[in-house]
């Protein structure tokens, strides 16, 4: 395991204002220290920083050209942009400042390689009903930019007609990079179709989003990278929260998110990346399937959704080989996961250094609330798991902080408050699962090696000591009495 500080200098405080003909993305980066842990097999390249034209959302509203939305109408007042026939194409760099409500119409983006483009939404409502209400073409770089004070609305319909060799699917789509910034509102609603995609990068580093999704909600080819920003996401059946894959470079495909409030009310996965980085933030994420899903682009929903078996050394291997280019890492953020399939799952390594995460795991044995190929370390924060004993694991013993798997001798309903005291009664850690759950998995600083600690589940109570960094003690689970021995497979009996 490997744990890399990096500290990123940036230049001076961005200037007041950006006029639309120079508002370019320089490539400063702001000032950013990147603490979790990387995994040292993975050919991942995690890009923490965030450029100050990322951040900036001042514009020069003088030199900027003006678009006003009138129902089917489109005026322009200024250059680099056309209307014709309800669709406005932005031609040239420049910032827009759209205005008004749209009835069936489109923004399309035209431009060149080179062109950084700024759109600001100023109260606009587009409805396209045959494709997508934002459609960048071509361009070098697209900020979309939400006003403060204003509630901007995109919408689409059930059908998209393509117009040219790219597959549109998404009420925002994006073959350049993306950014999404300001203090405005942007409501997304896709009845058949993704909420906002990128074939490239997608940064969101403020703003007020509802999206309303038949399949993703976010979705970045290369990488979602969030700094801040409120977030409330239901997705259909079939629809993943925040995602990318990369089945092309094998160097790209992650999520990074270093703060923000995440609320994801349904969704099949959570969170899902080859790589997951969470350094900050506050979550609440409902998955029909896992919460956090770390799988390469190659993997199946049926792979990624399987429990995997941990019968060996270190936790790994099994139904499931560890894949080395995909980790989860935690290390700051306020986590809480209800999911129906495995809760933090890596098809790799796993590794938290901070945070307090809690979950509600699977209720079925064919899944674990706990999940992951290759290791699982921890050495900071605070967890609490819950869930089945069919698949349960434990932390691996490389850890350097304490922690304990207990399998009860029968299950709790849910609203059961798990609690762990020390010898002297006080609570080290609670959590009140939201489902039944038979298995538990606690782990804090204030543990420590070689203490007995008190866990109470409703009615049962049981004193556990820690004998080692990793205790796995209880009923016979997965992998049979003395199996993994606290390396994450299956537990041994009291």
């Amino acid at each position: 395991m490997i744990i890399i500080m990096l500290l990123f200098s940036g230049c001076n405080s961005a200037a007041s204002t950006t006029t639309g003909v120079t508002a370019a993305d320089t490539g400063t980066e702001t000032t950013k220290a990147l603490t979790a842990v990387i995994s040292p097999t993975s050919a991942i390249v995690v890009d923490p920083e965030f450029t100050e034209r990322d951040l900036e959302t001042i514009y020069e509203d003088s030199t900027a050209t003006h678009v006003t939305l009138d129902g089917s109408n489109i005026q322009v007042t200024g250059d680099g942009a056309v209307a014709s026939n309800g669709v406005l194409t932005i031609t040239a760099e420049g910032t827009y400042v759209i205005t008004g409500n749209l009835t069936d119409g489109q923004i399309v983006v035209a431009a060149a390689d080179t062109d950084k483009i700024q759109i600001v939404l100023n109260g606009a409502a587009i409805n396209c009903a045959d494709n997508a209400p934002i459609y960048v073409k071509s361009a070098n770089k697209v900020f979309v930019t939400l006003n403060a004070g204003t509630v901007n609305t995109l919408t689409d319909g059930t059908v998209y007609v393509q117009t040219d060799e790219n597959t549109v699917d998404a009420v925002i789509f994006s073959k350049a990079d993306l950014t999404l910034n300001g203090e405005g509102t942007l409501n997304i609603t896709s009845i058949a179709n993704h909420g906002i995609v990128s074939k490239d990068d997608l940064v969101i580093t403020g703003g007020t989003y509802t999206i309303i999704s038949a399949n993703d909600a976010l979705s970045g080819k290369n990488s979602v990278k969030i700094k801040d920003g409120i977030f409330n996401i239901t997705c259909s059946s079939e629809g993943k929260g925040i995602t990318s894959k990369n089945d092309e470079d094998t160097t790209k495909g992650y999520v990074y998110i270093a703060g923000g409030t995440i609320t994801i009310t349904k969704s099949y996965e959570g969170i899902e990346g080859t790589v997951i980085i969470v350094e900050g933030g506050t979550f609440d994420i409902t998955a029909q399937d896992d919460g956090f899903n770390t799988a390469s682009a190659s993997a199946s929903n049926d792979d990624v959704g399987e429990g995997n078996d941990p019968g060996g050394a270190g936790g790994g291997g099994g139904a499931m080989e560890n894949d080395a280019n995909c980790y989860l890492s935690i290390a700051g953020g306020t986590i809480n996961l209800n999911a129906s399939g495995d809760g933090l799952d890596s098809n790799g390594n796993l590794y938290i250094s901070g945070g307090d995460i809690t979950v509600s795991g699977p209720t079925n044995s064919g899944n674990g609330a706990l999940d992951y190929n290759g290791i699982a370390d921890i050495t900071g924060g605070t967890v609490v798991i819950s869930g089945s004993t069919g698949m349960a694991q434990g932390f691996s013993e490389s850890s350097t902080q304490a922690s304990l798997l207990y399998n009860l001798t029968s299950a709790c309903e849910a609203g059961t408050e798990i609690k762990l005291t020390d010898d002297t009664g006080k609570t080290i850690a609670s959590y009140t699962p939201d489902k039944t759950y038979q298995s538990v998995v606690i782990s804090t600083p204030e543990m420590v090696q070689g203490s007995t600690y008190t866990l109470t589940c409703g009615s049962q109570t049981v004193d556990i000591p820690l004998t080692a960094v990793v205790t796995s003690n209880g009923q016979s689970g997965m992998g049979g009495p003395g199996q993994g021995g606290g390396q994450g497979g299956g537990t041994r009996p009291q």
